[in-house]
């Protein structure tokens, strides 16, 4: 019993010690923060091979990325889907994102 309790409160202090900036070469990494306006309102956002949800998800909080390059699509049935480069440095900012209909 009292190895797991010292087992969890090592546990802890360890994801505790992960929160907050990182630090880099002695310096903060900053990151970048976006918000997404897309029509359709309902695409869905994908960074870096993961689904972060539809686009009306993203018009009022912003996405965060750490420092570098992210892969950003956003796709729905129905439209070419829309691919970019997102950095992950810089001013926070607003991306307006119009997918085109798929031609039939």
């Amino acid at each position: 019993m009292r190895m797991a309790c010292k087992f969890a409160c090592l546990a802890t202090l360890a994801l505790a010690a992960c929160g907050g900036r990182q630090r880099t070469q002695g310096r903060a990494v900053s990151t970048v923060a976006y918000r997404f306006e897309c029509n359709p309102r309902d695409a869905t956002l994908i960074v870096d091979e993961v689904s972060r949800g539809q686009c009306i998800l993203w018009e009022r909080q912003s996405m965060g990325l750490g420092p570098g390059t992210h892969r950003l699509r956003v796709d729905r049935d129905g439209y070419l889907p829309h691919e970019a480069e997102l950095r992950g440095e810089g001013p926070r900012g607003t991306l307006h994102i119009q997918l085109r209909v798929r031609p039939e």
